[in-house]
This record gives C-alpha cells, structure tokens and sequence, in this order.
C-alpha cells in the first residue's frame, strides 16, 4: 500500500514537472501592432566565404526569415560599414518570435558566416489624439 502511494505521488510530481516544462517552452503567438516596426543591427562575420558581406547577411536574413512572419521593408539589407548590417521589419517582432529569430540569426546558420545582434528597436506607431469636446 505505501509502495503504491509513493509510486501515485511520483507519478503525480511528474505530470506536474511535465505541463509546467510544456508552459515554459510552448511557442505563442505574439500581440501584432499595425504600423510598428524592428530595427535589427547584426554584426556579420565571414571565414573564407566567397560572396561579400551583404550577401552574406541577406543569406542570412532570407535563411532565418522563415522563423517569423514579418517581411523586410525596402531598402531590406543595408550595409552600415564594418560589417554591421540594418535590417527593418514590416511589423514589430514580438517576444517569442524575436527568441527564434534571434537564435537563428546568432547560431551559424549557414556555414563560414556567424552573427551577433548588436541592438533591436522596436517602433511603435505615435497614439493619435482624441479630441476633448
């Protein structure tokens, strides 16, 4: 009888570390908000890749792009000098699509190129005024 109740309780604990764990890693969808927008800086490097730096970080971008659901806005890559990059999305990325694309972006992807976030902006739509009567 007490070796059932132990393995009940066990089994019970388990459950419970399980749905908890389930929580913590479960994937949501985030809050969009019209008009917002990221700005990503990377810092792109290569190691004997044969391509330039641009299209390095646009490979980069188009490899890991599928992780969230925002699109670039044009000008798309921009080369800011000393291997850093600016990108600027569509719609703001939220918290857990910026940990996929973040973790995309930062774990070598694609061979000889590794990148590092240097900064991310989030720009949210100026509140428009309601009129007082």
């Amino acid at each position: 009888m007490k070796r059932a109740a132990l393995v009940l309780i066990g089994m019970a604990a388990l459950a419970v570390f399980v749905d908890i764990l389930g929580d913590l890693t479960q994937d949501r969808p985030d809050r969009v908000v019209a008009g917002s927008q990221s700005e990503i800086v990377l810092e792109v490097r290569t190691k004997d890749y044969l391509g330039s730096s641009l299209s390095a970080a646009q490979g980069l971008w188009g490899a890991c792009s599928g992780t969230v659901h925002q699109a670039l806005v044009d000008p798309g890559v921009v080369d800011l000098g000393d291997g850093r990059f600016r990108l600027v999305t569509d719609r703001a990325v939220g918290e857990h699509s910026w940990r996929r694309l973040q973790g995309c972006l930062e774990d070598a992807t694609i061979d000889r190129i590794t990148a590092e976030v240097v900064t991310k902006h989030d720009f949210l739509p100026a509140p428009v005024p309601v009129p007082t009567a």
